[in-house]
């Protein structure tokens, strides 16, 4: 044999070998009961066995060689199949297939070393009172519960266990948590996790009960931080109670937790539990667990056990010094001497905190400290980009990436808690208050004479300020969350302070005319404050050297024509300033090196379509020239929309929410997509339109109007959507199909066509359809194979000429991952799936699980002929 056939060969066994290595590894994951509790990473999982057996099956039996034994492969290359080398076998594949399950492993890797330290632990007398709470909130006569404890025993990790099953279990209609403590808008924030609007009263929720027999939407209600009686009677008296999109009242029941006694929720619950620190033996179980988690060996130093009496049985302790001596940073016994020697728990904290192994993770943690409870990465990151954080990086975007990677450390090392994906974090009380000691030294803040190198000042009010001057030479950060009426900031509070390059200053009715001397200043925020001050334009437009200013939710009318001296500026947020009525003409456009810019909630009234206006105002047609640009959430009006130039948005786009006041949605969207419209179209757009080519990339599309529009794909994106995620059409009376494949010129549109086409919806997920008077199919016409391949949910509402919503043929081809079927309100749909095959039973539908079908009088039946509920399980 040749020495280049020998070489094939070889090559041949190892990627064959290497598939087997990567089969072993998925299928161990797989069934290993502790891997990981991210559903979809372990959905990805067993896609990847399917198609690695699939391959395997289909592929490589059918190119076995007869008469072709071990011993004629070698031992090193060995595998059970042996291919066929003459036949047109494509090695690609195999690679392909070995690449994916080392990504997904790898990705499952990280998320798992955050999983080992925030999974729930049961321990003892914690699953009996673990399964006591259960029991209640499935009580139907218990509607408020209360849990207590001092802080670190595990309080959060557990309230986030009970949802956890709460949503698995379908035990609710909704599950919504919150934390109280220091939200006062908290009521909104519910409204919008919901999805509904906050105006209705308790005595027009029974009324409308009574007149019209709605139905109710039991709503699983997590409170964090309750701290007085009184917040929680304010809130209840707040909350929603009315879903409109679902036409149901809303009943609650509610879970209440605090860190104080139990005193505090006596008189708000029917039944309290109480949650301990861990006994000596369950502490050293979890302790024990943590270091030695997906180890190689589960042998610990000798000294570990007294390490971990010294964390008081306290979870947050436990899980903070384990994960510090699993990853091999306490390795001496000077740590148990140390740790001896101070009896303060802080003495804990602060030995994982020395180990963090960068200046960067070190001054993250604290600065996640000053940013409160359920925050904003955002908001953080508007504060790393001041104090240059991540030397390094050169754009925002690049910024937002080492911040969100430190992040990630910190939630491995215990440090931080997640708050649902990227968007918000959390952190323990303990740890909050340890960070802040580490950030601002033991040092009263009433001494200001002892502090001069102080170099960090986070402050709750201006009551804690000195009278004059702040003389603190070496102060970079400075964080005001409050301006107390009765003591206004000091005019001339920042003129010893030069250096300071972050400035925060929250909910103020001034601004002290120092803050222009400060020309080393890079990011300054001014969130809700009330910005009238004459002076404001000439204050913010000395500081040149800006690269962050943000606005949000400021009382402000117009943007200051000063903000054109910003040239360095990289974000601007002028989100939620409801007021905001006038930006000059020519003042976007002059910030040439902007990257970021948000509007959300803000000003809308651009001149493109405006015919009167007292003064002038600036153009959508600035935003073109703003060539940096990378993200952009900015609203429009309908006049705007036909207006738009063409090109106006960059093809750099990297993100963007684009959101037409009109549309009947709330802006914040639950799907975490990084390319949203929310658009309402009164006439046909040009296939150059600045809006149709955002189209081909968006994720996540909100439609209403539609108005000319019969059939969505062939006329507002030919190609089929191939980036849309998530899909919502109201209100369209003139649309007929969502797809329509067939010929103009013909009844039937043939193979050779359908071939043709881009398929459309590939990564389609959710498809959500409400008053489309008019729409006779979803689809017209066969689509191709892989055209709504990815599909989980359809959602369809008051579509009064639907007979049905697919046909077999199309469940059969295109609807393979169909998991949720919703249908309501349609007076003309006689089945779901239309029999359009000739022959025997029908099979489809493997993957659905759920499906709700209400107020439908004329449906007949699901499908005539077809196999459906065999082994499935519905809700």
């Amino acid at each position: 044999m040749s020495q280049k056939k020998q070489a094939k060969i070889k090559i041949h066994y190892q990627q064959l070998a290497d598939l087997e290595e990567e089969k072993e590894r998925v299928e161990r994951y797989v069934n290993n009961p502790y891997g990981s509790s991210d559903s979809q990473k372990m959905l990805d999982l067993n896609d990847w066995l399917r198609k690695a057996n699939n391959f395997i099956n289909g592929s490589v039996k059918k190119l076995i060689v007869p008469d072709v034994g071990e011993r004629h492969v070698k031992q090193k290359y060995s595998f059970k199949l042996c291919p066929n080398f003459n036949s047109p076998w494509n090695c690609e594949d195999i690679g392909v297939l070995v690449q994916e399950a080392r990504r997904l492993l790898e990705d499952i890797s990280r998320g798992d070393q955050n999983g080992a330290v925030n999974r729930f632990e049961y321990f003892g007398w914690t699953k009996n009172v673990f399964d006591s709470i259960l029991e209640a909130v499935q009580c139907r006569s218990i509607n408020t519960i209360s849990v207590y404890g001092e802080s670190g025993t595990g309080k959060t990790m557990l309230i986030r266990e009970v949802k956890r099953i709460a949503e698995e279990q379908m035990l609710f209609d909704a599950v919504v948590v919150a934390s109280v403590k220091q939200n006062p808008r908290i009521q909104d924030e519910i409204a919008r996790d919901l999805g509904v609007s906050n105006e209705l009263t308790y005595q027009e929720a029974s009324n409308r009960r009574k007149e019209r027999k709605l139905t109710e939407k039991r709503v699983f209600l997590i409170l964090d931080d309750i701290w007085e009686p009184e917040i929680y009677w304010k809130l209840r008296e707040k909350l929603p109670l009315e879903d409109e999109n679902e036409k149901r009242l809303l009943s609650y029941k509610i879970l209440l937790a605090t860190t104080r006694d139990s005193r505090v929720l006596f008189d708000l619950s029917e039944i309290q539990f109480e949650i301990k620190p861990l006994e000596e033996k369950e502490a050293w179980m979890l302790f024990e667990k943590i270091a030695t988690y997906r180890t190689e060996s589960r042998r610990l130093p000798f000294y570990a056990r007294e390490i971990c009496k010294k964390c008081y049985g306290l979870p947050i302790a436990i899980a903070t010094l384990a994960m510090a001596l699993k990853g091999g940073r306490l390795k001496r016994k000077t740590i148990l001497q140390e740790l001896q020697s101070q009896r303060s728990l802080h003495s804990s904290f602060y030995k994982s905190y020395v180990c963090l192994k960068s200046f960067e993770l070190q001054q993250t943690f604290l600065l996640c400290s000053l940013m409160g409870h359920n925050a904003a990465v955002q908001d953080l990151l508007k504060y790393t980009v001041g104090l240059d954080l991540f030397p390094d990086v050169k754009s925002v975007e690049e910024a937002r990436d080492a911040l969100r990677n430190s992040m990630a450390k910190l939630k491995y090392s215990s440090l931080l808690l997640d708050r649902g994906g990227n968007m918000y974090f959390d952190m323990h009380d303990l740890l909050m208050i340890f960070a802040k000691s580490i950030a601002f030294g033991e040092v009263g803040l009433n001494n200001w004479e002892e502090m001069k190198s102080i170099k960090w000042v986070h402050l709750s009010n201006t009551s804690e300020l000195p009278i004059g001057q702040l003389n603190c030479p070496q102060l970079t950060f400075f964080h005001l969350s409050k301006e107390d009426p009765s003591k206004p900031i000091p005019p001339d509070l920042f003129t010893e302070t030069e250096g300071l390059t972050v400035l925060g200053l929250t909910k103020t009715y001034s601004m002290p005319l120092s803050i222009s001397l400060l020309i080393n200043l890079l990011t300054l925020c001014l969130d809700q404050s009330v910005l009238r001050d004459a002076n404001m334009g000439a204050i913010i437009g000395n500081l040149r050297n800006l690269q962050v200013l943000s606005l949000v939710g400021c009382d402000l009318e117009e943007l200051p024509a000063q903000i054109t001296n910003l040239t360095e500026l990289k974000l601007l947020d002028l989100s939620d300033c409801t007021k905001l009525k006038v930006i000059p003409p020519h003042v976007l456009s002059r910030l040439s090196r902007l990257e970021e810019l948000y509007m959300r909630n803000s000003f809308d009234q651009w001149a493109e379509g405006v015919k009167e206006q007292e003064k002038e105002i600036a153009s959508l047609s600035e935003l073109k020239q703003l060539t940096n640009l990378k993200v952009i959430e900015v609203r429009i009006n309908s006049c705007n929309i036909q207006m738009m130039e063409e090109d106006l948005f960059s093809e750099n786009l990297a993100r963007y929410k684009i959101f037409e006041g009109n549309v009947r949605h709330f802006w914040d969207s639950s799907y975490g997509s990084s390319k949203i419209l929310k658009l309402k179209l009164d006439a046909k757009i040009s296939s150059k339109h600045s809006v149709k080519k955002l189209l081909k990339k968006t994720e996540e599309l909100h439609l209403q109007g539609l108005s000319g529009v019969n059939n969505v794909v062939n006329e507002l994106d030919e190609e089929g959507f191939q980036e849309l995620k998530y899909l919502f059409i109201q209100d369209a009376q003139n649309v007929q199909h969502i797809i329509n494949s067939m010929k103009h010129d013909a009844q039937n549109a043939d193979q050779e066509s359908i071939n043709s086409m881009k398929p459309a919806f590939p990564v389609l997920e959710v498809l959500v359809l409400h008053n489309l008077e008019r729409m006779e199919k979803i689809c017209h016409g066969l689509v191709k194979e892989s055209s709504f391949s990815k599909l989980r949910m359809i959602t369809v509402e008051s579509c009064n000429q639907l007979k049905n919503l697919f046909s077999s043929s199309i469940a059969k081809r295109n609807f393979l991952q169909l998991q949720e079927i919703r249908v309501t309100k349609c007076s003309n749909l006689e089945e779901i799936v239309d029999d359009d095959e000739q022959g025997g039973e029908i099979d489809i539908l493997k993957e659905l699980c759920s499906l709700r079908l209400e107020d439908l009088p004329k449906l007949i039946a699901f499908c005539k002929r077809m196999t459906l509920f065999q082994g499935q399980v519905f809700d």
